[in-house]
């Protein structure tokens, strides 16, 4: 059995509750929670280097976890049947290159993010470390988990202590509101969801003329090879007639949680209230479940319902959100909605890769999750410290001269700015070139679109440096604060490290690439002869609605 998986869920969560459970007066509690922080961070480390260097694992399925825990004693069934067949559950938890880079993400946002709490948070912090631990315990059950049940659980499980996070330390407009708009619309997207994975569960797989019986399961492993096996057959789909609507069920689940148009309200209200700390992880992980949701669960088990429904759909919405998350962006003064509808552009490439179905749009958008949470979140910690320093931040004043009084954090800003951007050495840059160049070989027309969006990423990045670090040094307005001057050890070598592996990624891609590019590969063996069967010529048909469109 693998050590690893179960530690990397119980270390932060035991943590985290014995850290809640200590409350707030005990010192020692801050200090256990950064400890466990660094735990889970070298422990997912470990599980990335284990998964690195196991060789590919070979088989019929598009899920195949090169690291995996399964005791056969938490086996069980269910008290429903499909059939003549008990629905079977075993309790697998596994990492495959996708969820190990993922859990990595994790540690490494989860690890800061705390360190950064114990100068940041003034009020309760060993609660609001507490809670992170089990947010963070949540988020890598979702990436380890292996079945239906269990993926469910965490994934809904994530939204309890964060709730309580945005609305106890919420330093924004109405963190109150903020929260309860958070819970309803993740709680909406939760029951399509959940009859959606019930459904896929259940379905018989339509082989040929008709659909087989087989023994009704939960098991993502078990349910790639049968999707597998059908698509290799002839199959036109995995499901039989009901994947069409299993599919667009399981979309609005999780495109309420990765801020789809027009689903994305809930995001910038979210980011505006709550701690840009807190925000840190939302935006760089919590945000990527949806996505993760999609890769790992509707694409390689629905593939061909997905090609033929919702591919140019989504695809579109994708396209879309790049361009009118960077135009909302540029409209914004307050720098939390600024970051906030810049993370809704910037997932649209995530999207756009994913729904290209090729093998470089699925490596690309990968990437590019990874990339994007590790430039976000730094741009929230970076935000964080100003407000320390200058209280809430605002471009609607053209000349600050940050650079000269914060020459630290201004070196760190003006780099992930252009991560962000993209610029080619850096890691944004990889990760968008390869989403976009598996979306051309679909859809030049969205591709188009998408460069569209590149360029207004580029303008309101400029706009922040531009506003906020240049310029004559003029007093400082806002509260005051006792943390002055410029960044301090603790604040900016955990962002420097950051810095340093975007560099890294973006100079060698490939080191990173290789622990998922079989994976993906794997993945879009089942998926590109769908998009080829489902649109032969995706631009034909664009060119065939906009004349109607045009009317």
């Amino acid at each position: 059995m693998n050590y690893l998986i179960p530690l990397l869920i119980f270390v932060p969560l035991v943590s985290g509750v014995g850290v809640l459970l200590a409350g707030n007066r005990s010192k020692a509690a801050s200090s256990v929670g950064v400890a466990a922080a660094v735990l889970t961070l070298l422990l997912s480390a470990l599980l990335a280097v284990q998964v690195y260097v196991s060789p590919t694992v070979s088989g019929l399925g598009s899920i195949l976890p090169r690291a995996i825990m399964s005791p056969d004693v938490l086996q069980f069934s269910l008290p429903i049947s499909s059939g003549n067949y008990d629905i079977r559950w075993r309790l697998v938890f596994g990492a495959d290159g996708i969820s190990a880079l993922l859990v990595l993400l994790t540690g490494i946002v989860g690890c800061i993010t705390i360190l950064l709490a114990t100068r940041q948070i003034q009020s309760r912090l060993a609660s609001y470390i507490g809670l992170l631990l089990v947010t963070i315990a949540m988020l890598m059950g979702v990436f380890l988990a292996m079945d239906l049940v269990s993926f469910y659980v965490f994934f809904e499980a994530v939204l309890i202590p964060l709730i309580l996070l945005i609305n106890g330390w919420g330093n924004g407009p109405e963190p109150m509101v903020a929260s309860k708009k958070f819970l309803l619309f993740t709680l909406a997207g939760s029951i399509p969801m959940v009859i959606g994975l019930i459904a896929l569960a259940m379905s018989p797989v339509n082989i040929g003329e008709g659909a087989i019986s087989r023994p009704s399961t939960i098991s993502l492993l078990e349910l790639s090879e049968y999707a597998s096996a059908a698509v290799a057959q002839g199959s036109t789909s995995v499901a039989g007639s009901q994947s069409v609507w299993i599919v667009w069920l399981l979309l609005l689940g999780f495109g309420i949680k990765l801020a789809i148009l027009p689903l994305h309200s809930w995001l910038p209200t979210t980011y505006a209230a709550a701690h840009p700390n807190t925000t840190a992880l939302v935006a760089s992980v919590v945000a990527k479940l949806g996505l993760y949701g999609i890769i790992r669960i509707v694409i390689p088990l629905a593939p061909m319902a997905l090609a033929e429904q919702a591919q140019f759909v989504i695809g579109g919405l994708g396209a879309i959100a790049i361009v009118y998350g960077a135009l909302l962006a540029l409209a914004q003064n307050d720098m939390r909605l600024v970051l906030a509808y810049s993370s809704i552009s910037h997932v649209g490439f995530i999207t756009l890769g994913l729904m290209s179905l090729t093998s470089e749009g699925l490596a690309g958008a990968t990437l590019q999750m990874f990339n994007h949470g590790l430039i976000t979140a730094s741009m929230f910690w970076i935000l964080a410290m100003l407000e320390e320093r200058r209280g809430r931040i605002s471009l609607s004043l053209e000349d600050r001269g940050m650079a000269a009084q914060y020459p630290k954090l201004a070196v760190l800003m003006v780099f992930f700015v252009l991560a962000g951007a993209g610029l080619p050495g850096l890691n944004g840059f990889v990760g968008e070139v390869l989403a976009m160049t598996g979306m051309m070989r679909v859809s030049g027309t969205l591709v188009a679109i998408a460069v569209l969006g590149t360029l207004l990423g580029a303008w309101y990045g400029l706009r922040i440096v531009q506003r906020l670090l240049f310029g004559s040094a003029g007093s400082p307005e806002g509260h005051a604060s006792k943390h002055e001057g410029d960044l301090h050890t603790i604040e900016w070598a955990p962002l420097a490290a950051v810095a340093l592996l975007c560099l890294v990624i973006g100079i060698v891609p490939s080191r990173v690439m290789a622990l998922f590019q079989s994976d993906t590969d794997r993945l879009a063996k089942v998926t590109e002869p769908m998009t080829q069967q489902a649109h032969p010529n995706f631009d034909t048909l664009i060119s065939s609605v906009t004349p109607a469109i045009e009317r």
